[in-house]
């Protein structure tokens, strides 16, 4: 992983909040995403007012944004101390891992069933777009394609809805397979797959289909404990000062 640690500053003061969109949103939005690029690393301490200060709004929205985010698993409250950006759990990782993998094959496999013309040039639009981020190295967009690829999937499968619980259990996700970026070999794996996957749906192979997404979804598993050993003050370790408070 190339150093992606960032003030908070950095983050927010030159965020622009529109009118058109709630301001909690909006924060959620800006925090959510610096959280999982590890521009906000795990048990990194946190503070309402600042982010409020830092974007010129009042505490209402941000405090919004810290619920919804502690709710997730992103942050976690230690009373009367502080907030900080929560450590990468590995019980939260394997559910997550367990939901996404029954949404995403099922998702897939429905896909292949029912896929359209219009369907099939989208997604293989995106996959070319994927691959040419790879092929760039232009990393913050190899990885939102990512995303976008498994969303316009639940689109092509009629299940759009579905695209909110799995965006959400990949956010556990999504801060270890940050861990792996740039790694080359890594990253065309990934597409590799992609291609798999969405050949599949295109060619209405829907058991294919189902197994491709699912050596997909797994890809991660094997390089937990590695990535846990290479990282350790990234996992579910408690910050300094919540371990001495625990001990009074």
């Amino acid at each position: 992983m190339e150093s992606g640690s960032h003030s908070l500053g950095a983050i927010l003061d030159d965020a622009n909040l529109t009118r058109d969109r709630r301001a909690s949103q909006q924060v959620y939005d800006l925090l959510r995403r610096a959280i999982l690029s590890l521009q906000l690393e795990p048990n990194r301490p946190i503070s309402e007012q600042d982010v409020a200060n830092r974007l010129s709004v009042s505490r209402t929205p941000v405090r919004e944004a810290f619920i919804r985010l502690s709710e997730e698993g992103l942050l976690t409250s230690y009373p009367q101390l502080a907030t900080v950006i929560a450590p990468i759990r590995m019980e939260a990782l394997l559910e997550a891992q367990f939901l996404r993998e029954a949404i995403e094959c099922a998702t897939a496999e429905r896909a292949a069933r029912i896929i359209d013309e219009d369907g099939i040039l989208r997604l293989r639009a995106v996959l070319a777009r994927h691959a040419a981020a790879l092929e760039a190295e232009r990393w913050p967009e190899f990885h939102l394609l990512d995303e976008e690829t498994h969303r316009l999937i639940c689109e092509v499968a009629g299940l759009r809805g579905l695209g909110r619980p799995v965006e959400q259990a990949r956010g556990h996700l999504d801060r270890v397979r940050y861990l792996t970026l740039p790694e080359l070999d890594t990253s065309r794996r990934v597409v590799a797959q992609h291609t798999t996957v969405v050949e599949a749906i295109c060619e209405h192979r829907p058991e294919d289909a189902r197994e491709a997404m699912r050596v997909h979804v797994r890809d991660l598993l094997p390089r937990l404990e590695g990535l846990r050993e290479r990282y350790p003050d990234f996992f579910e370790e408690k910050p300094q000062f919540a371990r001495r408070a625990s001990t009074r």
